[in-house]
């Protein structure tokens, strides 16, 4: 997936988010780290953020305490 660069209109990096953990659904419970990387380089910082928001908004679900790590939510997978 290739994210495009600069900053991005609100809500844009939810999308991001979501599409990244759809696409690598397989690869088990990944962290933020891992998610900002694969956008090419966003803000480890921001994606934590918006996976916690997301988290809370139950369309991922936090897998793994230590380190804090993600999956789609089943409902958001299809």
């Amino acid at each position: 997936m290739s994210a495009r660069r600069g900053r991005l209109r609100p809500g844009e990096l939810d999308g991001l988010v979501l599409a990244y953990l759809r696409e690598h659904a397989k690869d088990g419970p990944l962290t933020a780290t891992a998610v900002a990387k694969g956008l090419g380089g966003r803000s480890a910082g921001a994606v934590a953020n918006c996976l916690t928001r997301l988290a809370k908004g139950k369309k991922v679900r936090q897998a793994q305490q230590a380190p804090r790590a993600y999956v789609i939510s089943k409902a958001q997978a299809r």
